[in-house]
């Protein structure tokens, strides 16, 4: 049963998308569906009202929708006399079809068919759970990555333990990481052995078939740049390497057209040669 008309939607202080109707499912709920198809990108909503801090949240009452835009503001909308603003009526989903773009916009993250209600996750405004390091916190970083809200998106960019890297795509060349290892033992990246070593147990783990032995060769007259290079052919492509004695830093590149996850690389490499720091790039090519 229709619960109002398109014309009769509420929309004070937000945007909703004009093919957007309220109808009630059989319980009585709100349900905010399209009466026609929504192509993927379209913005379907946009949030709106006044930006207060949290602090002063309990001071409103009950009778507002509060949305999250930072760790301590929020940007409340009251309830007025004819219900609340259409926007705050989108319910949450574990199967959304929209996610965030920036802090209040909803896109569409498919095309959505006309009869389809509109759903977002609330694990996009949710920076607590996110912040976990589980298998949970890691899968739900790793679907919505890039359709958080902002403030959450730009924590999970910033931190190297949230942080979700881009895994091999349908139609690349191939998956590239490149690693920056800061503060490594001299002793491991001057030991030809032990960078050997590294790339048996780097190959076994992300399960890649050296082809060939591990070259490592030391040389560079300036010594700013001097130390050892190393090189291993992988039947899906390669692994380079240069080790700067002067620096400590670690340079390596993993390159394959056979997918891996480049946060298992990432942190295993920086704990074998005892880095403290790592710059990441990851990128697929084409």
């Amino acid at each position: 049963m229709k619960l109002k008309s398109r014309n009769q939607v509420v929309n004070r202080f937000s945007y909703l998308h004009k093919d957007l109707e309220v109808f009630e499912d059989e319980a009585g709920k709100a349900v905010v569906q399209t009466n026609a198809s929504i192509k993927k990108g379209e913005t379907v909503a946009v949030f709106g009202g006044k930006v207060v801090p949290s602090s002063a949240l309990s001071s409103l009452g009950q009778e507002v929708f509060a949305l999250p835009i930072s760790e301590n503001l929020f940007l409340v909308n009251p309830i007025h006399d004819d219900g609340p603003d259409a926007v705050h009526l989108i319910r949450h989903s574990s199967e959304p079809n929209c996610g965030f773009q920036g802090q209040i916009e909803l896109i569409a993250l498919r095309d959505i068919q006309a009869g389809e209600e509109v759903t977002y996750d609330s694990y996009m405004l949710n920076g607590a759970v996110l912040k976990q390091a589980d298998d949970f916190a890691e899968s739900i970083r790793k679907r919505y990555n890039g359709n958080f809200a902002n403030f959450i998106q730009r924590q999970i960019d910033e931190d190297s333990n949230l942080r979700v890297f881009p895994m091999f795509q349908e139609g690349a060349w191939g998956l590239l990481t490149s690693l920056d290892v800061t503060d490594c033992s001299g002793a491991l990246i001057r030991d030809a052995d032990a960078i050997k070593r590294y790339v048996v147990e780097l190959c076994e783990l992300i399960d890649m078939k050296r082809f060939g032995e591990t070259h490592v060769v030391h040389f560079g007259e300036d010594e700013r740049v001097a130390g050892y290079s190393m090189f291993q052919l992988i039947e899906t492509s390669c692994i380079s390497a240069h080790f700067a004695n002067d620096t400590n830093v670690a340079y390596i590149d993993i390159f394959s057209c056979k997918g891996y996850d480049p946060k298992v690389a990432a942190e295993f490499t920086r704990k074998f040669f005892e880095g403290k720091g790592m710059r990441i790039n990851v990128c697929n090519r084409f």
